[in-house]
């Protein structure tokens, strides 16, 4: 009895010891860690960025209006532009890098110096640790260590903080002038036109390979020795800057110094050395460029999505919405018209005769072309030295009057709801019973005959705009709908033609199918 008590009195001290334990742990404030490598780092306090290195000029990056200058201490080189791709990733690897655990500072082979204001913060860049994905850091006297791609963001060189790719948005230039390929060439807008040595439309493709070869064209490594490629014969290409009116320019000349296998550069964004097959591949694309009219020029008469044809007549072919002279376009023979203008043509001498007519194309950029449409199947956009002669029955198409884009259904109605056909003096007013149609005056006839033709009248279709015909008879057709009132139709015919059935209604005339003709001229006796 006695060991159990003192066993409970021994429980009952701890307990007391515990709970005195815990007060005093709840007491306490918690301590925080931060770990951020740069506490309270404000990217947009940052005016300068400085890295230095043993053997190496220190690199100094300074921020200019809205971008960033890259300078190299010692050199009296006017400063370049930095890539401000590359600020952005070393501003965004010191916003958002945490360390894992501190320890001793180790040997740095590299530093960079963070410049906000008169704040001044020193990072040393260490080595990696083997077997991680980590790295050492030296951060205010002491070692940090950070995952490596903290380290890979913010250790860099003079080509890695480069704008590498001078012409990369090349596409959006409005001008590009090429010398150095025995004529000089000049391509402005879009699409894009050869304004010198002459004034042409040039293909697609020779534009797009330019461009293409232009934007892939890249700095990958940066000689010890001035580069200084400004020979006659150095290939020259210089573009307005899209993103505002500073000059690009690139000049590609001889052998990089000290690599033979790479080609040297000289660009509005400093000077280095790109792999020789970029370079060759901008070279054939500017010399295809520099090429006679004939191997230039786009063959398509318009190479743009067309928004308004003014046609030869004068009036205005709309693609939003579809209409031609005010009126509704047929969307069949709307789509032969674009055919016709986007089908590529062999390319062909100038004709010394001036056009027959002219058509206007603007596209749907506002930019607009006039395509010339001479005698004997050619066409040209006006100011070209060359012509196109597209297929003849595309050129057949751009010939084509307004009429004859206009919509094929005059008017379109339920066939049972033609209640009355009136052919010159006869009357078939059709019955109580589908099929069921009664003749005034009176006379023989075939009701399947006249179901037929009011099948045909009530959605006529224009195969072909004509000149008037000769009328020789009046159809009248009465419509009553389920709901509302009666409506009217009047169909003029002429006499029956191989091509087919002669008509007119209000100013329009054209060619019905035939067999409207036969039942018409059946019916009217």
């Amino acid at each position: 009895m006695i060991a159990s008590w003192r066993g409970l009195a021994g429980a009952a001290g701890v307990a007391v010891v515990l709970a005195v334990l815990v007060a005093l742990d709840l007491c306490r404030a918690p301590g925080v860690v931060d770990r951020a490598l740069v506490p309270g780092f404000a990217a947009g306090a940052v005016t300068a960025l400085v890295w230095e290195r043993e053997g190496h000029p220190a690199l100094r990056v300074v921020r200019a209006g809205a971008g960033w200058e890259l300078r190299a201490a010692g050199s009296a080189a006017a400063p370049l532009p930095a890539d401000p791709a590359a600020v952005d990733e070393v501003l965004a690897a010191l916003r958002g890098a945490r360390w894992h655990r501190r320890g001793a500072a180790g040997a740095v082979h590299a530093s960079l110096t963070v410049i906000a204001a008169d704040q001044r913060t020193v990072l040393g860049i260490g080595a990696p640790i083997e077997g991680t994905d980590q790295a050492w850091l030296v951060v205010a006297g002491a070692g940090a260590v950070v995952d490596r791609w903290v380290v890979r963001a913010l250790d860099r060189d003079a080509l890695s903080l480069r704008i590498k790719a001078p012409l990369a948005d090349i596409r959006r230039a409005a001008t590009i002038r090429i010398a150095g390929t025995g004529a000089a060439v000049e391509l402005a807008g879009h699409p894009r036109q050869r304004t010198a040595p002459d004034h042409l439309v040039v293909a697609a493709e020779l534009a797009a390979d330019l461009e293409r070869a232009l934007a892939d064209l890249a700095i990958v490594w940066l000689p010890g020795a001035a580069v200084g490629p400004t020979g006659p014969t150095d290939l020259a290409i210089t573009a307005v800057d899209p993103a505002g009116p500073r000059t690009l320019r690139v000049v590609l000349g001889e052998a990089c110094p000290g690599d033979a296998a790479r080609v040297a550069v000289a660009t509005s964004a400093g000077d280095g050395c790109v792999e020789r097959a970029a370079a060759d591949a901008v070279a054939r694309a500017a010399a295809r460029l520099a090429g006679p009219a004939g191997a230039v020029v786009e063959r398509r008469p318009i190479p743009s999505d067309v928004q308004r044809v003014v046609l030869a007549d004068g009036a205005a072919f709309e693609v939003q919405p579809l209409r031609v002279a005010g009126e509704p376009a047929d969307p069949a023979r709307a789509a032969e018209l674009y055919a016709a203008l986007a089908l590529p043509a062999e390319p062909a001498a100038l004709p010394a005769a001036p056009a027959t007519h002219h058509l206007v194309v603007t596209d749907r950029a506002g930019a607009s072309l006039t395509l010339d449409v001479f005698a004997g199947g050619l066409v040209a956009r006006h100011g070209e030295p060359i012509a196109l002669r597209p297929a003849p029955g595309a050129w057949q198409l751009l010939t084509r009057p307004s009429r004859a884009l206009r919509e094929l259904a005059l008017w379109t109605e339920e066939p049972t709801t033609v209640a009355a056909l009136q052919i010159d003096g006869v009357r078939y007013t059709r019955g109580a019973v589908l099929g069921d149609w009664a003749r005034e005056p009176a006379g023989r006839f075939a009701a399947a005959q006249v179901e037929a033709l009011a099948a045909l009248v009530a959605v006529p279709r224009a195969d072909a705009a004509i000149d008037p015909p000769v009328i020789v008879h009046r159809v009248a057709i009465t419509v009553t709908p389920p709901i509302g009132g009666p409506s009217h139709h009047v169909l003029e015919l002429g006499a029956l033609r191989p091509t087919g059935c002669p008509a007119r209604a209000g100013r329009d005339a054209f060619l019905l199918p035939a067999v409207v003709c036969t039942h018409v001229a059946a019916l009217a006796n």
